[in-house]
């Protein structure tokens, strides 16, 4: 299936995007969804099923829960499929000669599938929130949060 048929779907799409910033506990991503578009816990497992059945997410057991992350390779492909929609508009259009060169993507922050746990932080240096400067308002270099972190 095309990755653009996959993402047809707004709920599908929706998780697509929650997933983005991480993985997420199957749990959380019911309860944002399904208070979103005012859908069943049930309608929000059909669709994580979809997602799952067509490659697009990966379910790692964590203790009692189960997290969701988006694949590596289905991203990809969604890379490659807006890559050819933007060659398609500059052979018909011309869009592409103004249009900025698209960045190589970042390594993936995803955790790793054979289980080896990511590199350890450098001692002494400051940890930044997971939301990024999210709950550090007013975080200046050499403030009493240094000596927290």
């Amino acid at each position: 299936m095309h990755p653009f048929e996959i993402l047809a779907e707004p709920v599908r799409r929706r998780i697509v995007e929650v997933l983005a910033v991480g993985s997420h506990p199957v749990g959380l991503l019911n309860d944002i969804i399904s208070m979103e578009f005012q859908v069943s816990r049930s309608a929000v497992s059909h669709h994580l099923r979809i997602l799952r059945d067509h490659g697009v997410v990966r379910v790692l057991p964590a203790y009692t829960e189960r997290l969701y992350l988006l694949e590596e390779e289905f991203m990809q492909e969604l890379d490659s499929a807006v890559a050819e929609l933007f060659d398609l508009w500059d052979h018909r259009y011309g869009f592409g000669t103004d249009r900025p060169p698209i960045p190589p993507a970042r390594p993936s922050r995803a955790p790793r599938a054979s289980g080896a746990a990511p590199p350890a932080p450098t001692p002494g240096a400051a940890r930044r929130h997971r939301a990024g400067r999210k709950g550090r308002r007013g975080f200046e270099p050499g403030s009493w949060l240094d000596d927290q972190t």
